[in-house]
C-alpha cells in the first residue's frame, strides 16, 4: 500500500471508494513478497499488483465484492484446493490476500509521510474477532486520527487502542505482528522507512543513468560536482539537488546511514581521495568508484597515505559494478546498481538457472 502512496492520495483526498487487496502471507514460492497491494477504485481504475500477475483477476473480483458492499475478507491462493489452484500461482506457492476498504483520516496521513519519503506505518486486523477484520491502526504520522480501529470493540477484548498502537509503532519490518488480549489480535504491519541515501559525485552521463535507476530501486538521489558547469540540476532531473561543493566536505553533510549509498564517478586525483576516505569511515553499505584497476591502486595507496585503515579501504568497491559486458553509460549504470542491489540484500549475484530450490525465501 505505501509504495502506491504517490497514486492513492489523490483518490482518498477527493474521497473515492477505494478497495484494496494485499498479500499477507506467502506459502511456497511467489514472484513477489508479502506486503504488495492492489488497489481498485469504483470507476475500475486498478493500480498496483498483487502477485506480479498470478492471481490477480481473482484479487480483482474479491475488491469489487468490497464496492459492492460485502465485509473484509482474507483469502488464499494457490494450490491447496482446486478453487483457489483455479486463481493460483504458477509459481507452485499459495498466498493469503487481505482484502479491505481503504480510507480516513489516519492511513491518509500515513500515506502522506510515505509518499514524502518519511517513516510510515499502517496495520490492518487478519484475524481475531470477525467485527474488527480490515480495521486500520496507524502507527506513525496518522495515530490518534478518525478512521482508525473501534476502540470500544478493543476495550471489550481486554485492550485499549494505544496499546495496539504502541505495538505497531515498535515494528520494524512488514509482516504478521500478534497482539495478546481475551485471544489473540493478529494484525498485518506494513512499515515504510525514510528512504535510503543514494549519494553520487560526478553529475556526468553516467550519473544521470545512475539517478534515474536508483529512484527507481526507492532511493532517495543528492548529486555533487564541484564543477560549476557540471553541478546543475538539468544534468541530473532525477536528484533532489544538485551540489556545487567539495565533494568531501558535501559528504561529510550528508545523514548517510547503514542503508546509504555512495558512488564515486569523477576522475580528480586529488579530490577523489578525500571524498572516498569520508565515505569509507561512515556507516555507509556500498562505497564505489568508477577507474580502472590501476587508478583504483592508486587510490588505495593514497587512502592509506591519509590514515584510512584497512578495514575500511578493503570495503571500497573499485573498479564498480559487476561484470556484465555492457560500456555505455546505462549500461555501466545497470552494472552498479546490479551491484549495490547485491550488496544490499547480500545475496549471491549467481544465475537463478543454475541454482536449486525456491527462488524467494519460503516459510
Amino acid at each position: 500500500m505505501l509504495e502506491l502512496a504517490d497514486r492513492l492520495l489523490p483518490l482518498l483526498r477527493r474521497e473515492a471508494r477505494v478497495a484494496l487487496a494485499t498479500s499477507i502471507d506467502v506459502i511456497g514460492s511467489s514472484p513477489q513478497a508479502v506486503g504488495t497491494s492492489m488497489a481498485v477504485v469504483a470507476d475500475g481504475t486498478v493500480l498496483g499488483s498483487v502477485s506480479g500477475g498470478c492471481v490477480e483477476a481473482a484479487a480483482l473480483e474479491g475488491c469489487r465484492r468490497l464496492l459492492d458492499g460485502a465485509p473484509a475478507a482474507v483469502e488464499r491462493y494457490g494450490f491447496g484446493d482446486a478453487a483457489a489452484a483455479a486463481a493460483g500461482l504458477a509459481c507452485g506457492g499459495e498466498l493469503d490476500v487481505l482484502l479491505h476498504m481503504l480510507g480516513g483520516e489516519g492511513v491518509l496521513r500515513e500515506l502522506e509521510a510515505a509518499a514524502a519519503g518519511e517513516a510510515a506505518a499502517i496495520a490492518v486486523v487478519t484475524a481475531g474477532p470477525p467485527e474488527l477484520l480490515g480495521a486500520v491502526v496507524a502507527g506513525a504520522a496518522g495515530a490518534g486520527l478518525p478512521g482508525e480501529a473501534d476502540e470500544a470493540a478493543l476495550q471489550r477484548l481486554g485492550l485499549d487502542l494505544p496499546a495496539v498502537r504502541r505495538a505497531v509503532a515498535t515494528a520494524t519490518t512488514t509482516g504478521a505482528i500478534e497482539v495478546e488480549c481475551a485471544g489473540v489480535l493478529r494484525l498485518f504491519v506494513e512499515v515504510g522507512r525514510p528512504k535510503p541515501l543514494f549519494a553520487i559525485i560526478g553529475a556526468t552521463d553516467l550519473g544521470r543513468e545512475l539517478a534515474s535507476g536508483a529512484v527507481a530501486l526507492g532511493y532517495r538521489v543528492l548529486a555533487c560536482d564541484p564543477r560549476p558547469a557540471f553541478g546543475t540540476a538539468d544534468r541530473m532531473p532525477a536528484a533532489e539537488s544538485v551540489a556545487v561543493d567539495a565533494p568531501h566536505r558535501w559528504l561529510e553533510r550528508l545523514p548517510l546511514d547503514e542503508r546509504s549509498v555512495v558512488v564515486l564517478i569523477t576522475h580528480d586525483e586529488d579530490l577523489d581521495p578525500l571524498a572516498i576516505a569520508v565515505a569509507l569511515e561512515g556507516p555507509a553499505v556500498y562505497v564505489g568508484a568508477l577507474g580502472s584497476r590501476s587508478t583504483a591502486a592508486r587510490r588505495r595507496l593514497r587512502l592509506r597515505s591519509l590514515g584510512v585503515g584497512e578495514a575500511a579501504v578493503g570495503r571500497l568497491r573499485s573498479p564498480m559494478g559487476l561484470d556484465l559486458g555492457g560500456s555505455t553509460a546505462a549500461e555501466t549504470a545497470l552494472s552498479v546498481l546490479a551491484e549495490v542491489l547485491l550488496v544490499r540484500t547480500a545475496t549471491s549475484g549467481a544465475p537463478l538457472v543454475g541454482r536449486g530450490g525456491p527462488i524467494h525465501a519460503v516459510r
